[in-house]
């Protein structure tokens, strides 16, 4: 249903508004049946995604996008909705021009082949434990985090052109799609079943897909949802045999909590953004992996700076609009605001010093079946450098497939590095892939 609070009674301003509200709903109504038949239609190709739009295209074009925008109010629309999509669309549609459907990305910059070769070499230890994993040790792979680790909309074209899947078996950490550069597809190359990996796609605020249980819209308050769902899953038939194998966890989040810390009225810290909060979450959350998960080695992904993604969209019309002008609720704090992106990227920084906090005190603890790793690689992805080479089209702030591929490879090399070499900056532009060896065959 059309929440009432978007439209409102201009009636007093001119007569005509009373029928251009009647007119947005029936077109509302409709959009939302062919965005249905258009994300089906999107696994048939863009020529039946042209078609589909063709009318509905007309219909935009003929009303005014100022009109749009004065009947409806952006901070009453819930994000990655269908009325979400339908006010990029509207944006999107002022500017008169369309670019690429979900179609595979042609990536800037060539990316290195994956050429690491299974490990034989065998270290003698009988007794595995969380301090000396192999990639041949891990049997399943887990995801927990929001819609960067669902994958959301990282095929995407533009509006109408967009795509609103969730495409897990392409996300860095857990997909499963043959040929992909992801954690699953590496580690598969020295272990012949490795399990949890997800093919293929979900839809918008799918409940996780194999055991990638990210949400798109999460934030590091609601992971215990994620973690009671893989509880029951690794207690259920089909994964019950791997409960005593070694799994390797990667928690993503905190990019959700981060855009609601400009949200107006600006007065002070809300809850939801507070450091402290995040580090009560995610030791809440790693207990219960260390207790009702086991034999783990966790990843704790630090976060990338706001900034750089406001700053990756000087010069696109689209995404300026977006960010500028209508204050689109996809990170209200990627907006021409100093004030608001320092104080943003203040956060970031402390939630990343938290994250790298909580896994030194785990390594203290040396549990023999549990192991937490901060990995700082992302928060050095240059992407204001590239602009919009590594965002989805459809938001301008999602990492796309050539996205997810580099953050791929970087969080596998910082797998495979000392604490000192995690912290070296790398080039995008001339990536290189670590394998491992005898000389350093353990995940750190």
């Amino acid at each position: 249903m059309l929440n009432e609070k978007m439209v409102t009674n201009s009636s007093s301003a001119h007569p005509f508004f009373p029928l251009l509200s009647l007119f947005l709903l029936i077109v509302y109504k409709m959009h939302v049946i062919i965005l249905m038949l258009t994300a089906i239609m999107g696994f048939i190709g863009s020529p039946c995604k042209v078609a589909a739009y063709g009318v509905y295209q007309q219909d935009l074009q003929q009303q005014p996008f100022a009109a749009w925008t004065q009947t409806v109010d952006p901070t009453f629309i819930t994000p990655y909705s269908e009325q979400w999509v339908h006010m990029l669309e509207s944006i999107f549609n002022a500017w008169g021009t369309h670019n690429a459907t979900d179609k595979e990305e042609h990536c800037l910059h060539k990316l290195p082949e994956f050429t690491c070769s299974p490990m034989l070499w065998d270290d003698a230890i009988k007794h595995r434990d969380a301090r000396h994993l192999r990639p041949q040790d891990i049997k399943s792979i887990v995801a927990l985090g929001d819609s960067i680790t669902a994958g959301f909309g990282m095929l995407s074209g533009r509006p109408p052109f967009a795509s609103l899947w969730e495409y897990r078996g392409k996300a860095f950490s857990a997909g499963g799609d043959p040929g992909e550069y992801t954690l699953a597809n590496f580690l598969s190359t020295y272990t012949d079943d490795i399990r949890g990996a997800p093919v293929g796609v979900t839809w918008p605020l799918s409940r996780g897909k194999g055991l990638n249980e990210a949400i798109t819209g999460a934030k590091y308050q609601e992971l215990e949802h994620e973690v009671n769902r893989l509880v029951r899953i690794y207690r259920s038939s089909e994964y019950s045999a791997l409960k005593q194998e070694w799994k390797l966890v990667t928690l993503f989040i905190g990019a959700n909590n981060v855009c609601l810390l400009c949200t107006p009225p600006v007065t002070k810290l809300p809850d939801v953004a507070d450091v402290d909060v995040l580090e009560q979450s995610v030791r809440r959350v790693l207990e219960r992996l260390r207790t009702d998960i086991g034999k783990s080695f966790v990843n704790l992904v630090g976060l990338f700076n706001v900034s750089s993604v406001f700053e990756a969209s000087r010069g696109d019309p689209y995404c300026e609009y977006l960010f500028d002008t209508t204050h689109m609720f996809i990170c209200s704090c990627i907006q021409d605001d100093d004030n608001q992106r320092q104080a943003a990227d203040h956060v970031v920084y402390e939630y990343n010093r938290r994250l790298e906090k909580i896994a030194l005190e785990y390594a203290e603890l040396n549990d023999p079946g549990f192991a937490v790793a901060y990995q700082p690689g992302f928060a050095a992805f240059p992407v204001s450098k590239y602009k919009q080479s590594y965002f989805s089209g459809v938001d301008c702030f999602h990492p796309n497939q050539c996205a997810n591929r580099v953050m791929a490879i970087v969080l596998w090399n910082n797998m495979f590095s000392t604490p000192e070499e995690k912290l070296i900056p790398y080039d995008v532009e001339n990536l290189t892939i670590k394998c491992p060896d005898s000389h350093r065959p353990y995940l750190q």
